[in-house]
């Protein structure tokens, strides 16, 4: 450990300002979208138009956590909104071969930035309150994680709608209400995975070289995540007529699905930006542009969403607990008798 601390210590800087992706006009869209995209197999009891509010309303709540203002909350919550690819590289990797697991990712970070300091900018670590510049983001591990949460908490219900005699309404309505949360947090870096500026070190503006001259203008990403839908006067009502089937993601292994998801919003950086120096970013073409990459992270959504159902099993843990509660209580009454 503590020579993990040492190896930590000696990092430098990545450069990499925390961002939103999509307001919350853009985020609701998606989520809207996918909710209306969930196949048949999936429960009646989430076709609640109820249901459908809630969704939408926690699809933006990892946004307002950045309202708190404090540093422990940033630390671990900025980092899972983006993955600046091109930051990959100092560090041997691409996004393809990234680790699996978020912590031997960060490992490798470390070991790297020890063993090949020049590579990397000097730290300051005056200008980073929340501790997260020397970090090229988390965005896949978020999604990842929060899949497997998901799956968690339909294997819970599915658990408890096996052994349904020894579980009271209450925990049926609990079981289902933290899928709707998990379901809605997750919809949210879905979403910040397909918007272009999400994946690259010119998330805001290009930086660096800048042979083709390229917006620099620090107002870029909000106009993106926001100024652009407005203009268009994109809503999910305009969209339903153009949504799109889950697509096929592998249930057993999504991770390369996810990596692909953030791959094809990085293929499309340059094309934004050349869009917004042509002009057509404010066009016919522009609107088109916008529309498919939220058209794309709702199909994704809805996939994610589904897969994660069909990934639950019994917990046989559980359904040890509710029987040895039965028979305590069953054991109480035949003693009140």
């Amino acid at each position: 450990m503590n020579r993990m601390l040492t190896l930590i210590a000696l990092f430098g800087m990545i450069a990499g300002v925390p961002a939103t992706a999509w307001d919350k006009a853009g985020h609701e869209i998606v989520t809207e979208l996918a909710w209306q995209s969930l196949p048949e197999s999936m429960p009646d009891w989430l076709r609640d138009p109820d249901v459908g509010k809630q969704l939408a309303y926690l699809s933006t709540e990892s946004d307002r956590w950045r309202g708190q203002h404090h540093p422990c909350l940033d630390h671990i919550n900025n980092l899972n909104h983006y993955l600046d690819i091109e930051h990959l590289t100092p560090y041997d990797l691409t996004l393809n071969t990234i680790p699996r697991f978020r912590r031997e990712f960060l490992d490798h970070l470390a070991i790297t930035r020890h063993e090949h300091p020049d590579r990397f900018e000097k730290y300051d670590r005056k200008r980073d309150k929340a501790y997260t510049r020397k970090t090229p983001g988390l965005l896949p591990y978020r999604i990842v994680e929060l899949q497997w949460k998901l799956s968690a908490s339909w294997t819970t219900l599915k658990t408890y709608e096996l052994h349904r005699d020894l579980v009271t309404d209450d925990m049926m309505r609990y079981a289902k209400g933290t899928i709707i949360h998990t379901m809605g947090i997750l919809s949210h870096y879905i979403a910040d995975a397909a918007q272009p500026l999400h994946t690259t070190q010119h998330f805001n503006g290009w930086v660096g070289e800048n042979p083709n001259r390229y917006t620099t203008s620090r107002k870029f990403h909000r106009f993106i995540d926001g100024g652009v839908i407005e203009l268009h006067a994109i809503t999910t009502a305009t969209l339903t007529s153009k949504r799109r089937k889950p697509r096929k993601v592998p249930q057993a292994d999504t991770w390369p699905a996810i990596l692909q998801h953030i791959q094809t919003a990085n293929d499309l950086v340059e094309p934004l930006y050349k869009l917004e120096k042509s002009g057509e970013l404010r066009e016919a073409t522009g609107k088109a542009f916008i529309e498919d990459r939220l058209l794309d992270a709702a199909d994704m959504l809805a996939a994610i969403w589904t897969i994660a159902r069909e990934n639950a099993v019994i917990d046989d843990f559980r359904v040890r607990q509710l029987k040895q509660a039965a028979a305590q209580q069953n054991r109480a009454a035949a003693t009140d008798d």
